[in-house]
């Protein structure tokens, strides 16, 4: 789904991409090289202050399971102007005026 205002979130064509498929035929086997490789992975480390303030980190695990079980019961209140303004402010931040 796209917004037809700002088209966010609609992917762009491009121009210069064939549609047609690599010439491949089947049964031939990989090269030895391509074969081995195996898949990168990222890796995430936190920093020292990072893990410390997480460490130390305090929340109202009460009211969570509450907001959780509203949720979940579909009683959960949306302030849909509220929304709105969040999300003008943040296609605002990466957009600009």
């Amino acid at each position: 789904m796209s917004d037809s205002i700002s088209h966010l979130g609609k992917i762009r064509a491009h121009e210069n991409i064939s549609s047609e498929k690599p010439n491949q035929t089947t049964g031939q086997a990989l090269p030895a090289s391509t074969a081995s490789v195996k898949p990168m992975s990222d890796e995430f480390v936190l920093s020292a202050n990072a893990e410390r303030a997480l460490s130390t980190a305090q929340f109202d695990a009460e009211m969570v399971a509450r907001i959780k079980a509203e949720i979940a019961d579909g009683n959960y209140p949306v302030n849909s102007e509220a929304v709105a303004e969040k999300f003008a402010a943040l296609e605002n931040m990466i957009y600009g005026d």
